[in-house]
């Protein structure tokens, strides 16, 4: 059969490939770090687990409404007061993971020849969902020195050249851990001031995998003259360890999130039942549950981003969110001086040399960078890193 142009335009996610090459040199007994997966390494909660469960025994097994179940619209719009915003449950649509919110958000809001911009390095799949929409990325290159941060007047001169009808903004970021200050998103809402008819992207996926406090900032809250024109894209994966649980949800302005139903009304149709009684009681959980996993991952942050900066001639920022580090492997390319090609030369020496996984930096939009998950143990972290500075010695 002849494929559409459009799905023969997409490249396969690069995280999901890396992953599914470590974990298939595992079943063949070789003895692989895998630094590429964006999945906590805890269990999901038990008393989650015990929703579902329960949600089974209760028969809650049957269709809910293609936007997702009320119960769970109304509890998400009242834990979003907790990050100083003030959402009703019409605004809130629940998806099939934070991915399908994003997609179905796309298909909504932009047409062919529309352009977004985007901060690099970026989450893989952004550009690929603009794509499918007929519409077009237009990438930003930030720097390490700058913490990979968009900064207000380069967003400015981007506006106003490029003619873009959305800008997307993560943080805490994927694939960097880089988490903009309140005081930060602020100066970024009064550059958009100038752009009234400019759509916002946040993703906010990680927003309770923060270190320096309970929840990321929000961009709705750190500018409120922007909530007619935002998005707001979280979910339970990454904060609750539901990743293949998958389920997701977008806050926005009424007429945008009934669309994104209505869409979901012809593809999905509603999460899956079970998943979402469960997300109830996630969303009771004690906040030490979660304060205890993110100590973890704290300690386990400062343990990479050491080793990784005793490598010689590698930079590695620390992040402030997130489970992931962007380190700037450069020196080792060839058009600095090194031995490799590109990032993807690396990563395919380091994995087949070091038996370690990683995920190119070209991958997010940022050649000579590397995307690492600590989403895992110290001894893990503490071997895999020696692995690498042992390879490239």
């Amino acid at each position: 059969m002849r494929l559409s142009q459009r799905i023969q335009r997409v490249e396969p996610s690069a995280t999901l490939a890396i992953t599914a090459k470590a974990k298939a040199l595992k079943a063949q007994g070789v003895d692989v770090i895998g630094f590429g997966a964006g999945e906590p390494d805890f269990d999901t909660p038990e008393s989650i687990c015990q929703a579902a469960k329960q949600a089974i025994d209760e028969g809650k097994t049957r269709y809910l409404p293609a936007s997702g179940l009320p119960a769970l619209r109304e509890a998400v719009a009242k834990d979003y007061a907790r990050r100083g915003r003030q959402v009703t449950a019409d605004q809130v649509v629940i998806t099939v993971g934070g991915k399908q919110a994003l997609y179905n958000a796309t298909q909504v809001l932009f047409d062919p020849g529309d352009r977004a911009l985007i901060p690099a390095p970026c989450w893989v799949s952004y550009p690929a969902q603009l794509l499918l929409a007929g519409a077009e990325a237009q990438l930003m290159g930030t720097t390490v020195d700058e913490g990979y941060k968009l900064q207000p007047d380069k967003l400015d001169q981007a506006l106003s050249e490029s003619g873009a009808r959305g800008l997307i903004l993560c943080s805490p970021s994927n694939p960097t851990g880089t988490t903009y200050t309140a005081e930060e998103l602020a100066a970024l809402g009064e550059v958009l001031k100038g752009y009234p008819e400019v759509i916002v992207f946040f993703d906010a996926m990680y927003d309770r995998v923060y270190y320096k406090g309970e929840f990321a900032p929000d961009l709705v809250a750190a500018a409120p003259h922007l909530e007619d024109r935002v998005l707001t894209f979280n979910g339970f994966s990454k904060t609750y360890s539901m990743t293949g649980w998958r389920l997701g949800y977008c806050l926005g302005p009424k007429e945008v999130i009934k669309a994104m139903g209505k869409l979901q009304g012809q593809s999905t149709s509603n999460a899956t039942s079970i998943v979402q009684y469960a997300a109830l009681e996630a969303l009771k959980l004690d906040d030490s549950v979660l304060a205890r996993r993110r100590d973890a991952f704290r300690r386990r942050r400062d343990l990479i981003v050491e080793k990784l900066n005793a490598i010689d001639g590698v930079s590695c920022p620390t992040p402030a969110g997130a489970f992931y580090v962007f380190p700037d492997f450069s020196s080792y390319l060839s058009a600095n001086g090194g031995r490799f090609e590109d990032d993807l030369e690396l990563t395919e020496f380091l994995l087949d040399e070091a038996r370690v996984a990683v995920v190119p930096g070209s991958a997010f939009g940022f050649a000579g960078g590397l995307r690492l998950s600590y989403a895992m143990s110290d001894d893990e972290i503490s071997k895999g890193v020696d692995r690498i500075a042992d390879a490239l010695a």
